[in-house]
């Protein structure tokens, strides 16, 4: 009976992981260093945050970019991020000096992204620091504008050696280790889909489904997980192959009415990995 409830189990997570992946992603036009999709934000404010994003990049070739939509629509805010950043290029491309500050404003989530050439300045502990100590307590006061404000003078802070890693140490201590490990499992999944996405044959998945299965049996003795999982890597290896083939390169569904502004000539090139932190108000 135990392993009966085991294996229903097993089913229904890997189901909703299955249906969480199968909605594609697809990237969103900039509108310059702002994009607010969502609407929150006053031309004034828009407009003063765009500002001091341009100034900061002729000073530093730095580039900090802003993206606020309104839902993720079950995507994951965190791979989301990592996928706008490469494709706008956010950064130079000798330097990989950008940074992406993405907000889905009705999902109350928000993810920093680094690109490769400012994860040592702006490691993860710090990137989580700046969101909670920073940016978050002035989203849950309703001040969109003054959080980014915010964050961003703390990004500029860091990256220039003003301010340390330590000034976070306590900010979340005690909150941190499930978080983070929720994070972990969180990346390491998008990172095997995005393998089984772009690879042309299908049995890889299997071949992670009993995988995972070993370690299951190993863990807590559930025989049945090795063949469920195995089917299922199967199965999930086709969607995912067949909708990254499917939605590559369409346009975006979350800034459809908008416009490019007219004085943005795009961003130099950069390139993200996997750095970086994300949030919630």
């Amino acid at each position: 009976m135990k392993m009966h409830y085991s294996a229903r189990f097993l089913v229904a997570a890997c189901g909703l992981l299955i249906a969480a992946q199968v909605s594609a992603f697809t990237i969103p036009p900039n509108d310059g260093f702002v994009t607010d999709a969502a609407g929150i934000l006053s031309l004034d404010e828009e407009q003063l945050i765009e500002q001091t994003l341009k100034d900061y990049q002729k000073e530093t070739s730095n580039e900090i970019a802003v993206l606020i939509v309104n839902t993720m629509d079950g995507d994951e805010i965190g791979d989301v991020a990592f996928e706008v950043g490469r494709e706008w290029g956010v950064g130079t491309s000798e330097n990989n000096n950008g940074i992406l500050i993405l907000v889905a404003y009705e999902d109350r989530k928000l993810f920093l992204a680094t690109g490769y050439g400012l994860e040592g300045a702006v490691p993860d502990i710090v990137a989580r620091g700046i969101i909670d100590k920073d940016i978050t307590p002035e989203f849950k006061n309703g001040n969109y504008a003054a959080g980014i404000q915010s964050g961003i003078e703390s990004l500029k802070k860091h990256i220039g050696g003003e301010f340390t890693a330590d000034r976070y140490e306590n900010s979340s201590g005690k909150n941190m280790d499930w978080g983070w490990l929720v994070f972990i499992i969180f990346m390491l999944i998008q990172w095997l889909f995005a393998i089984l996405a772009r690879t042309k044959s299908w049995w890889l998945g299997g071949i992670f489904g009993v995988i995972a299965g070993i370690v299951l049996v190993i863990l807590f003795a559930w025989w049945i997980s090795i063949p469920i999982l195995a089917v299922i890597g199967l199965v999930l290896d086709y969607l995912v192959s067949k909708n990254y083939k499917k939605n590559r390169g369409k346009a975006s569904w979350w800034a459809g009415g908008g416009s490019s502004s007219g004085g943005f000539g795009g961003f130099g090139g950069g390139s993200f990995g996997g750095g970086g932190a994300g949030g919630s108000w």
